[in-house]
């Protein structure tokens, strides 16, 4: 019976309840753990990535909405777990939150100015964490070039950072040179992976000093090459192509043709 979840007074309990019913009745829930969950939490975390750029692209909100609440679910879901082992609960996670950023705001809830608010904010995080012995601690195993940006911007707060962006561009080219040249010298896959991380780790680099986040400009870069590649399936099924059976210069042709007539419909979009 849903009304025992509608009939909540709010939306808080209504979530609440619902995790805790979810838990002990549905036999796929009662069985995961804080484990299991994990590779659930990745995906919706990047659905929501996902459609944030729908939002942004496209003006599709709902997208977004609906992302939000699975990767909310994520959260009640991990409570209510916590909950069963007499650890905290989703009121508690609620109630840290909000210390948490009231104490990282004092310039908004205290008499603390303003300038500043990022080192501050960095400074009042690390007092935060007095146990990590080095300024590598701490970071969350992200995907690797999202770490090697936390990593890049835990070095940047002691100075050790290029001061400009061609600097860094500089240092990338150093970088592909060193990669070419063993590539040319038929070396071992170790030493060959060894410097194409070294140009990957200085491409993050580069994007930090641009404005750019690495991780989200692969995805779009991703996502771009996903649609025209699938318009070089449409135009090859079209014509009674077999794309296996194409040299290069054929498929080259093909996806120009697909890059052109999406950029068009793209255009034709446009207000």
């Amino acid at each position: 019976m849903p009304d025992r979840i509608l009939n909540q007074g709010n939306y808080f309990s209504k979530l609440d309840v619902l995790m805790k019913v979810l838990r002990e009745e549905c036999p796929w829930d009662n069985e995961q753990t804080l484990s299991s969950l994990r590779t659930y939490t990745l995906e919706e975390t990047h659905e929501v990535l996902e459609a944030i750029d729908k939002a942004v692209d496209h003006s599709d909100w709902s997208s977004l909405k609906n992302e939000l609440g699975d990767l909310l679910i994520q959260i009640a879901f991990y409570s209510v777990i916590a909950d069963e082992h007499g650890e905290f609960n989703l009121g508690d996670v609620f109630e840290s939150l909000i210390q948490k950023m009231i104490y990282r705001h004092p310039h908004v809830f205290e008499n603390a100015k303003p300038s500043d608010v990022l080192e501050q904010w960095e400074q009042l995080k690390d007092a935060e964490h007095k146990e990590r012995q080095s300024l590598m601690d701490g970071i969350p195993p992200l995907p690797a070039l999202a770490y090697a940006l936390k990593l890049q911007k835990r070095a940047a707060r002691v100075g050790f950072d290029w001061k400009e962006a061609t600097d860094v561009i500089g240092k990338m080219e150093e970088e592909l040179s060193e990669l070419a040249l063993e590539v040319r010298s038929g070396s071992d896959i170790s030493r060959i992976e060894d410097e194409f991380g070294d140009v990957l780790f200085t491409l993050v680099n580069l994007g930090r000093k641009l404005g750019v986040d690495a991780e989200i400009s692969l995805m779009h870069t991703n996502r771009k090459f996903s649609e025209r590649f699938r318009g070089i399936e449409t135009l090859a099924e079209k014509r009674e192509l077999n794309l296996s059976e194409l040299d290069l210069e054929a498929l080259e042709s093909l996806y120009n043709e697909s890059k052109a007539e999406i950029d068009r419909r793209k255009g034709d979009k446009k207000p």
